[in-house]
């Protein structure tokens, strides 16, 4: 039993298929209004590091402890990509109308990867994108497929991909 702090909120336990038992603390989740494509269902999605394994970051399923995502913050793929939002993308983060956000400051920035063969691939062209300022996400599909495509080679680089 774990005894709350006055204003500290309770650790709550989740048990997960891929990552085992996590504790968190509740607020501590992305709320994700549209759900990801084929998951519209899953709105609470928790961001979980582990030390060894960094930069991953998971994004583990609130509610289905089967739906787990792998993801990298795309600057570890793409050091020159640039994030494009398009309005309505903006209005669902609760993103200022005017200026760009920074990333690492007003977002963060991930990118889902897939297994692609023996290997990893990932599309920069649907990063999901996190306001910092109030955990809100989405996954932005960019029209302009200007990012591109990227895959893990061997030598252990990300690779642009067409």
């Amino acid at each position: 039993m774990t005894a709350a702090i006055e204003g500290t909120p309770v650790p709550a336990v989740l048990h997960t298929r891929w990552l085992g038992e996590i504790e968190y603390r509740p607020g501590a989740e992305l709320f994700f209004p549209s759900g990801l494509p084929g998951f519209e269902n899953e709105h609470r999605m928790l961001p979980v590091e582990i030390p060894s394994q960094r930069p991953l970051v998971y994004l583990q399923s609130l509610t289905t402890p089967e739906v787990c995502f792998a993801s990298l913050p795309v600057f570890v793929i793409d050091s020159g990509f640039r994030l494009d939002l398009s309005e309505d993308e903006r209005a669902a983060l609760e993103l200022p109308e005017d200026g760009v956000p920074e990333i690492g400051v007003d977002v963060l920035c991930l990118a889902l990867l897939i297994r692609c063969g023996d290997g990893v691939r990932a599309n920069l062209n649907a990063p999901v994108v996190v306001n910092l300022h109030n955990a809100r996400a989405l996954q932005c599909v960019s029209a302009h497929d200007q990012a591109g495509h990227f895959r893990l080679e061997e030598n252990g680089r990300w690779e642009r991909r067409c």
